[in-house]
């Protein structure tokens, strides 16, 4: 693939994934503004409902996005995606709050996060997906690298705006700014993604997601055990052991945010260095010990955790981070060698959005939860039970039509 495409498919996907962050990053100044209460905490709580209403319509986008791209082409689907996240997010910056409009403000508030949502069920997935076709496939676990470091970038570029826009400097109406700026800046993406050449896809389906479920279930079934995997790890750190911490008065919010964004920046120089590595080594095989790895050191990262420093805590999530970071790379690569380019994109986004609605987006819950039943290292089990969910994804079985390559 020629740098251009891979800068266009990169660009966008990062602008993306900082529009989608936004949100639960100004969650705490939007709720009073959009539901006002007497009790800021049911303010908050409603607002923690329009964060969800955004992952509740991922897996709809990426029905939508999906067949979209596999019916019509790749090009266009992520061209739709990229205007449609940016029209939304400029939406919210704009929008006038309960005290101007009334009821109107949090229903399109809703409905805005519900494009967000629906809009990013289509790209993560989509952006690979094309990448991926289009690249040598010595080349595929390195590329699907990047494409997935694009998205912690785009994490790290939300971080930075909360870090700079939430301080008691800014004035009230400085939240508008992240939003509208997020928004302008990803029709640029336009601009760059303009040049991409569409996949040609010789034998298209009628109905391709029909086409995944009659002939390529166990595939569907592996991608979503993929998607589950693969969004665990930073949700347990970014979404329980940190919020934890903070809650517990153990960091301050400024830590808090530094902490995540050490984590995805790691994480982010981590993802291409192991996918070029399982290039060398084999796709499958990488993601086979990643899982075997973290089913070995869920509990000491956690012992790490309970009774470590600062600083201890803080390597234990890098650790954390690369060895999920070895099954993560490779893992766009090996999901397109899952499905024929005529169901690719639907087979793909659609499994890995439920995975990760069903089994990442829950990882906070589950693990607050574990905690209370089983004492403060009942986390660790869910790290286990998830690893040997991906072991199992990657397991050399084989189904009607199976495609499955050799990697």
């Amino acid at each position: 693939m020629k740098f251009p495409m891979l800068r266009a498919l990169m660009v966008g996907n990062a602008l993306e994934v900082y529009d989608f962050l936004l949100y639960s990053l100004f969650v705490s100044i939007l709720s009073p503004l959009f539901f006002p209460s007497s009790d800021p905490l049911a303010a908050l709580m409603m607002g923690f409902c329009v964060f969800a209403v955004g992952y509740a319509a991922r897996p709809l986008g990426a029905i939508f996005f999906g067949h979209w791209g596999d019916k019509y082409g790749r090009k266009k689907t992520l061209m739709g995606t990229l205007i449609l996240m940016a029209v939304s997010t400029i939406g919210i910056g704009l929008l006038p709050v309960y005290e101007k409009i009334g009821i109107l403000a949090p229903l399109l508030l809703v409905c805005f996060r519900f494009l967000q949502g629906f809009s990013a069920g289509g790209e993560t997935s989509g952006a690979a997906i094309f990448g991926l076709e289009h690249t040598d496939k010595t080349r595929h676990g390195f590329i699907g690298g990047l494409m997935r470091a694009s998205t912690s970038i785009g994490t790290v570029l939300a971080t930075l705006m909360g870090l700079l826009f939430t301080n008691d400097l800014m004035p009230e109406w400085a939240w508008r700014v992240p939003f509208c700026l997020g928004g302008l800046i990803a029709f640029s993406g336009l601009y760059l993604r303009r040049a991409l050449k569409e996949t040609i896809i010789h034998s298209p389906v009628k109905m391709p997601l029909l086409d995944v479920i009659r002939n390529y279930p166990l595939s569907f079934f592996k991608s979503v055990g993929i998607g589950g995997f693969s969004h665990v790890s930073f949700y347990v750190i970014a979404g329980y052991m940190n919020p934890t911490l903070h809650t517990k008065g153990l960091i301050s919010s400024f830590e808090l945010m530094m902490m995540n964004m050490i984590v995805t920046l790691v994480y982010a120089l981590l993802l291409p260095i192991t996918g070029h590595y399982g290039d060398k080594i084999g796709l499958r095989r990488l993601m086979m010990w990643a899982a075997l790895g973290q089913m070995a050191f869920a509990l000491p990262i956690f012992v790490v955790y309970t009774e470590g420093s600062f600083l201890g805590i803080l390597l234990a999530q890098m650790g954390l981070l690369v060895i999920s970071g070895a099954f993560i790379a490779p893992s766009s690569a090996y999901l397109n060698t899952l499905f024929p380019p005529e169901c690719r994109f639907s087979g793909v986004a659609i499994g890995t959005c439920l995975g990760t609605a069903l089994f990442g987006g829950t990882t906070p819950l589950i693990s607050s939860q574990l905690v209370v039943i089983l004492g403060p290292l009942g986390p660790s089990l869910y790290l286990m039970g998830m690893a040997l969910m991906g072991l199992i994804a990657v397991g050399q079985f084989s189904g009607k039509k199976s495609v499955l390559a050799p990697t």
